[in-house]
């Protein structure tokens, strides 16, 4: 009797949106360290959270303040700027990992949906926590807060629907998610380093687990 080897298993498991998301976190933070110093700071300027530009807009404006456009591109853009290599590769690591089952539930364009809504979420989170002069913020961090909760969402039951949003599993998580973000927030402004944009977890979260909720629905 002949045998017949099993198919290899696939080198990527996750869908191919996953994939392709993380590779252009990664590539963009690439092509940022070959930027001549003038462009780099052009793309910070542009893309980053910044809440004293925010400020002045509400203000009335000024020759640094946000116009809709300009605020719009920030909102999303934030997401393709990282400090350094390991704060891309945390972001993206975490993002294949559990980026995947989320992919699996829904459109590739409804799964970008969750992420980009989420990443504006944080953005609104982080601007409303931070007026009028916090620090700039950059990273996926909000976005990959959203497909978090949306795979908690998954976790806690077949539907992840609305009836899961207020569902034990899914609460005990949330706190827990709640809990670290908070405890970053007490340690000071920088943790190991590194300054983390807590307020852009949560909004993301938040902003994540509804859509997830109101796409499964759909």
């Amino acid at each position: 009797m002949t045998q017949t080897r099993p198919p290899a298993a696939p080198f990527f498991s996750a869908p191919a949106v996953v994939v392709g998301l993380c590779c252009l976190l990664l590539a963009a933070h690439g092509l940022r360290l070959l930027l001549p110093y003038t462009a780099e700071a052009n793309a910070f300027y542009w893309l980053a959270l910044i809440p004293e530009r925010l400020s002045l807009a509400l203000k009335g404006g000024g020759r640094d303040a946000y116009g809709a456009g300009s605020l719009l591109v920030a909102v999303f853009g934030h997401t393709l700027l990282h400090g350094d290599w390991t704060h891309v590769i945390l972001n993206a690591g975490m993002l294949l990992v559990l980026g995947a089952p989320v992919a699996r539930r829904q459109t590739a364009l409804r799964f970008l949906a969750v992420f980009l809504l989420a990443a504006a979420g944080g953005a609104a989170a982080y601007f409303a926590l931070r007026l009028p002069d916090g620090a700039p913020a950059i990273g996926a961090s909000g976005g990959v807060s959203g497909i978090l909760a949306a795979a908690f969402l998954i976790m806690a039951g077949p539907r992840a629907g609305w009836p899961e949003l207020v569902s034990r599993r899914f609460l005990q998580t949330s706190a827990a998610f709640l809990a670290l973000n908070l405890m970053i927030a007490l340690m000071g402004p920088s943790l190991l380093g590194a300054g983390i944009a807590w307020e852009a977890h949560l909004g993301g979260y938040l902003v994540g687990a509804l859509v997830m909720a109101g796409f499964v629905r759909a």
